[in-house]
């Protein structure tokens, strides 16, 4: 574990903790203004490091112990004839403040999350407690309206802070992502209603979208299979219009998505998103402060995004693009930037189904991590994968998918056993190398490699069930040609079937000889085809535009929308959540806030800035929500008590804080499973 993500826990640390504490902070004052004593107030959980108390000062522990100790000593010198423990609360907290002894512990505790208040007669575990009733000073001695005040005044404090940070946030600068489209899915929402790389989406039903991470969350809010209107702007054509239907979408957990990805820019991700661990040739093509400055002839140096990079790789149907490099030193270099197909919208996360009409291509290397089993085996970027086989049963695969190599591996991993690959490596059949899957991420084993199909040589890795490709081509077949047109690679095949009317004749070539078979592609895989898309594979950082102003009252303005924002955010999550559109597996918990967290941090303080209002904002609704034992239950039992003149009977009040505990505690459990499902599953 690496010293900056250490660093970045504890800063998320903090900034939950002091979330809290302004919450609590809120109550404070609050209740120093209505004249309720507060006996505690806490920074962080758990024992006191140190206190401190009018009076009495600086303590290790806590300070009342002493003040109990210099009460029972002034109580003896006044010799009433009365034990200290005959006396009162009030009447022991009068006597404290005659000998000058203030009535507050501050404390600061070991664990640094969070803190509470704690007023004389006012408990949360035992709400009909009247503690203190004949004392003027106790909680529940002051007038409803008073005892709303000081229930309402951390949510408030919370919303009063997370306008603060976003104010904060946009006068230091906030490098968010733009809402220009990158990627638009194959067989998504966008795709269908026209959406193309290069838009920008300006609103979402006449709501504006200022950064491309919040758009991700509003479109995920968005009630699926009911239309919503994007307004984009559209280079060259201007402000356009498209009604666009989100639906719920495998890859973004269940929840509404319309399929689209975040622009990148032209610049090398080096030391933003990169991974220096992997042995890669698009790496190697980009080092740091590199860019693109040319695709094929046509010059994009002053180009922000990389939306004509992806309308050349769609262009190019899976060959590659050629583009020029600028390098640090000024000096240029020629490049062929390889393509990937994209995966369809809404297949399934766990399994590869990309394929040209049925027809998966074979594993192709496109990146080895450094020091894994891979790299010290001598597999290289750019093998084609020909064969797995496994030394313990010495079964193979001919050629194996992706989905196929991945469990063939994990199980290897797993029974401790060695697994045998034969690559072919520039045109060449290789002897068979032999790894050891001992990499293990998450349950599984793994040997460091990033695979991908290979778009080269049109050789057959597997048939998908259910096409009209199932009974006519085998595992292993080459396609050498598609009527009368040579196929020498993937795009040729894809380019071929795309044109053909009618039946086709598909000329097939494998160790048991060659033969024609004729295949009708029908309507669906006529629509499969045409969606077909492709990436290019270049380490590129992501597109950010700093939203930043040096006028206070243009932040102002700012915070206040995206605070309004961030709170409407959290009631509409709530709402479909009842309504069933947001599956209650994507709530977090301490664990997938701690995640959320770090990740935000890792990008800079203006992320983690934003995240602390964020979460700020959640907090005040959240907390005042009708529960029982949260800020809303109480202000409940107080809107009840206005009504009718007296509280709620102790039996209900105590029966609705065992409620509350059971439904929060129980929420606490599943959410944090799924947490630990999501990070480690």
């Amino acid at each position: 574990m690496s010293f900056s993500y250490v660093f970045n826990i504890v800063l998320v640390a903090f900034a939950f903790g002091f979330v809290i504490f302004w919450h609590e902070l809120g109550h404070f004052l609050a209740a120093r203004w209505a004249g309720v004593r507060v006996e505690q107030f806490a920074v962080g959980m758990g024992q006191a490091v140190f206190s401190w108390r009018k009076g009495i000062g600086f303590r290790p522990g806590n300070t009342q112990t002493e003040w109990d100790r210099r009460v029972d000593e002034e109580i003896g010198k006044r010799g009433a004839g009365r034990l200290p423990a005959e006396y009162s609360l009030r009447e022991r907290y009068d006597i404290g403040k005659e000998i000058g002894l203030g009535e507050t512990d501050y404390r600061f505790n070991w664990i640094p999350l969070g803190g509470y208040v704690k007023p004389t007669g006012q408990d949360d575990l035992r709400p009909a407690s009247l503690v203190g009733a004949d004392d003027p000073h106790a909680f529940g001695a002051k007038p409803v309206g008073k005892r709303m005040v000081i229930i309402c005044a951390g949510v408030i404090m919370n919303v009063i802070l997370a306008f603060a940070l976003y104010v904060v946030l946009f006068l230091h600068g906030f490098n968010a992502p733009p809402t220009v489209i990158g990627f638009v899915i194959p067989g998504s929402p966008a795709q269908a209603a026209g959406l193309k790389s290069g838009d920008r989406i300006v609103a979402i039903d006449g709501h504006l979208q200022q950064d491309f991470t919040k758009l991700k969350m509003n479109t995920a809010l968005l009630r699926s299979d009911e239309p919503a209107v994007f307004t984009i702007d559209r280079p060259g054509e201007g402000e356009l219009k498209k009604p666009v239907t989100p639906v719920k979408s495998t890859i973004e957990f269940g929840m509404s998505s319309i399929g689209v990805s975040g622009a990148g820019s032209l610049e090398a991700a080096i030391g933003l998103d990169a991974e220096p661990d992997l042995i890669s040739p698009e790496l190697d093509a980009m080092p740091a402060k590199s860019r693109v400055v040319k695709i094929g002839d046509q010059d994009v140096s002053k180009e922000k995004d990389d939306h004509l990079l992806n309308v050349a790789a769609a262009a190019a149907a899976g060959r590659p693009v050629p583009v020029t490099i600028r390098l640090a030193d000024g000096s240029e270099k020629p490049y062929l930037v390889q393509s990937s197909m994209m995966r369809t919208f809404n297949a399934a996360v766990k399994q590869d189904t990309r394929s040209i009409a049925g027809l998966q291509p074979r594993i192709r290397v496109t990146a080895v991590q450094r020091g894994a089993p891979a790299d010290k085996a001598g597999l290289k970027p750019g093998d084609v994968i020909a064969q797995v086989a496994s030394v313990a049963s010495n079964e193979s695969l001919s050629p194996p998918t992706i989905d196929q190599f991945v469990q063939w591996t994990a199980e290897a991993g797993k029974a401790g056993k060695a697994i045998r690959i034969t690559v072919i490596r520039d045109g060449k059949t290789l002897d068979p190398i032999q790894v050891d899957p001992t990499l293990k991420v998450g349950h599984d084993f793994r040997i460091g490699v990033v695979p991908d199909l290979d778009l080269g040589e049109p050789v057959v890795a597997n048939v998908i069930d259910g096409s009209p490709m199932q009974t006519r081509v085998k595992r292993g077949e080459r396609i050498v040609s598609i009527g009368s047109t040579p196929t020498a690679d993937w795009p040729a095949v894809l380019a071929a079937l795309r044109w053909a009317k009618g039946p086709i004749d598909m000329h097939l070539s494998s160790e048991a000889g060659e033969r024609t078979v004729s295949v009708d592609l029908g309507e669906n895989e006529k629509q499969s085809l045409a969606a077909v898309a492709f990436q290019p594979m270049l380490p590129l950082a992501p597109l950010i535009t700093p939203r930043i102003t040096k006028n206070p009252l243009e932040a102002a303005a700012w915070g206040y929308e995206e605070t309004k924002a961030s709170l409407f955010q959290v009631y509409v999550t709530l709402s479909r959540l009842f309504e069933g559109q947001v599956p209650l597996s994507n709530l977090s918990g301490p664990v997938g806030i701690f995640t959320a967290g770090t990740s935000a941090a890792s990008r800079g303080i203006d992320w983690l800035i934003w995240f602390t209002a964020l979460i700020s904002a959640n907090l005040a609704v959240v907390n005042f929500l009708p529960i029982p034992i949260v800020d809303g239950g109480l202000f409940t039992f107080l809107v009840a008590e206005k009504i009718t003149g007296k509280p709620p009977s102790p039996k209900v009040q105590t029966a609705a804080q065992i409620a509350g505990i059971l439904l929060l505690g129980s929420l606490f459990l599943f959410v944090t499973y799924h947490d630990i499902l999501r990070q480690w599953g």
